[in-house]
């Protein structure tokens, strides 16, 4: 990675921090729940492209979504306080920094496209009556992720909406 890389992923990384946190964490949690087994993680990894998380190849399709959808749940739950909060506390000086944090968790919510690259081949793998409904689930999600960097597009959307129902903004 060259230097004006590294350096503009410092800055987003900073800029980002809860969300990206959280988001990994969704994906350790969700790991250690259903117990895949987890080799390491980088939660903030700000000279690297990317936080991760490493974990077994998972195989099963209900398993595979879990996981990958693991952030899109637990960063909306935690965007949705965040913005509660601000809402509550609008017009104090807390309330900058609970709109930017939820405004952080929201955009990190969804998944990206390394998270579901292997959601269509465990969808496949399902036994036959099944499988139509995991494709159902998994190709429209991986459609939506194939574009690599896609899912912020996606977050700026989701956060300006779900601080506008929060707020109560006629949604």
């Amino acid at each position: 990675m060259s230097h004006v890389a590294a350096g503009a992923n410092l800055v987003v990384t900073a800029l980002l921090a809860p969300g990206i946190a959280a988001h990994e964490f969704a994906h350790e949690l969700a790991c250690r729940l259903l117990g895949v087994p987890v080799h390491g993680s980088a939660y903030l990894n700000p000279l690297a492209s990317d936080a991760y998380v490493d974990h077994e190849p998972i195989e099963s399709f209900p398993a595979d979504a879990v996981v990958a959808l693991a952030p899109l749940v637990v960063n909306t739950g935690l965007a949705l306080a965040a913005f509660g909060g601000a809402v509550a506390l609008a017009g104090t000086p807390v309330w900058p920094l609970l709109a930017w944090v939820g405004g952080t968790l929201a955009l990190t919510a969804f998944p990206s496209h390394t998270d579901t690259e292997s959601l269509v081949e465990t969808a496949r793998a399902l036994p036959l009556l099944a499988r139509p409904f995991g494709l159902l689930v998994a190709v429209p999600v991986r459609l939506a992720t194939a574009v690599p960097g896609i899912s912020g597009f996606y977050g700026f959307f989701y956060a300006l909406w779900l601080y506008a129902v929060v707020a109560g903004v006629g949604v």
